[in-house]
């Protein structure tokens, strides 16, 4: 089965100019920080806070400005890390993208998970909040009054969802107030479900961000196309597979490390100048 053509959809823009829009005028670079596992899995862990704080104001340093967290990553410990680096910068110079888990997807919990989100990042507003996971025991129509209403008390400025199907993904766009975001998906150079399934097609056609999680994973660095074109452009495999990714319309990314030279590379992925050539033979590296 071969991938839709409206699923490789380039941008028109410049790698610099990449980006997705958001309300007030805000826009999502084409690359941010996953901070998965930044504080601990599903448990805090503390013994990494001095190397993993460093990670962060490093990334600040190299000209990060989003940063991707949830209350699940470390129960909350990711968050609180993201807020301590954060003290005494420029709030409005970040984006902070934080997720409420599905046990807490009940129209209460919702609202309760937000406060305790913003007290962990120390600010007043988040500017992105997605439903983690989809639930299977709480309507959706709950968990998006809730959201409805953190818009409105201006907690959150933008709401999205992530890991939803395209039914559930749609039902998420008629329940939202205000414009729906997007949706943040496992999708990668050799990973691409999100073409096969019509979800980036969907989210194209109706204007959402695909934000693409875990962008390396699985990626095969040592097959031969891959290989050819990154000597040819004398650059990483790595960054190939980003940049492949972030020249789709409406897709960005948010790759984790906590590595200053693998951070650096992976934000200067949005400069490479690839030929349509060169992009084509890559579009073509899976076709099933």
């Amino acid at each position: 089965m071969e991938p839709k053509k409206l699923s490789l959809q380039k941008n028109k823009l410049s790698g610099a100019e990449c980006g997705a829009k958001m309300r007030d005028n805000l826009t999502l670079p084409p690359v941010g920080l996953g901070m998965w596992n930044y504080g601990g899995l599903l448990n805090p862990d503390h013994s990494r806070d001095h190397s993993e704080l460093k990670a962060i104001e490093q990334a600040i340093s190299l000209g990060y400005r989003h940063f991707d967290t949830a209350e699940m990553y470390g129960a909350g410990h990711s968050e609180e890390l993201l807020g301590r680096a954060l003290v005494g910068l420029n709030r409005s110079d970040f984006i902070i993208t934080s997720k409420v888990k599905p046990e807490n997807l009940s129209y209460q919990g919702i609202l309760s998970a937000c406060d305790s989100s913003l007290k962990r990042l120390q600010t007043d507003f988040i500017d992105l909040y997605l439903i983690h996971w989809p639930s299977k025991e709480i309507p959706l129509a709950d968990s998006f009054h809730a959201l409805n209403r953190l818009v409105s008390e201006d907690k959150v400025r933008n709401v999205g969802v992530s890991n939803f199907d395209l039914p559930l993904l749609e039902e998420a766009v008629r329940l939202s107030e205000t414009p729906l975001f997007g949706n943040q998906v496992l999708y990668s150079l050799f990973h691409r479900k999100p073409q096969f399934d019509g979800t980036l097609e969907f989210c194209q056609e109706h204007e959402l961000t695909l934000t693409a999680y875990s962008p390396l994973r699985n990626c095969d660095f040592n097959h031969p196309t891959l290989v050819d074109v990154s000597e040819r452009l004398s650059v990483a495999p790595q960054q190939l597979a980003i940049n492949w990714l972030i020249r789709q319309r409406n897709v960005v990314t948010i790759p984790k490390s906590s590595n200053r030279e693998r951070q650096r590379d992976n934000l200067e992925s949005v400069k490479l100048e690839v030929s349509e050539f060169d992009q084509k033979l890559l579009d073509d590296l899976i076709r099933e």
